[in-house]
């Protein structure tokens, strides 16, 4: 429960850094083309995923589709911050170190 809410907090301190710096930098939004657009998309899936947990939580029963709505959104999140490693690092190079 803790590590959860953790996790969604520094998820979304990443995106928002993320688009503080390229705002910072650039002085624009979504430059980074597929990456940017993923941190949106990701946005969707912790606001999911952190009211259904906190909902879970604070209101305990035995439930079966909460739970598997849950997972399953978190599941596409943790699948969502591994492609933005992966664009993450093409924005790197093609951005930071060319310049």
């Amino acid at each position: 429960m803790f590590l959860g809410k953790i996790s969604l907090l520094a998820l979304l301190g990443g995106v928002m850094g993320g688009m503080t710096i390229v705002y910072l930098y650039w002085q624009v939004f979504l430059i980074t083309g597929v990456h940017g657009k993923i941190a949106f998309v990701m946005i969707a899936f912790i606001i999911l995923g952190g009211t259904s947990g906190l909902y879970m939580d604070l209101n305990k029963k035995k439930r079966t589709a909460l739970p598997l709505i849950h997972g399953l959104s978190n599941l596409v999140l943790l699948i969502l911050a591994l492609a933005e490693v992966v664009t993450g690092w093409r924005v790197y190079t093609l951005l930071v170190l060319e310049n």
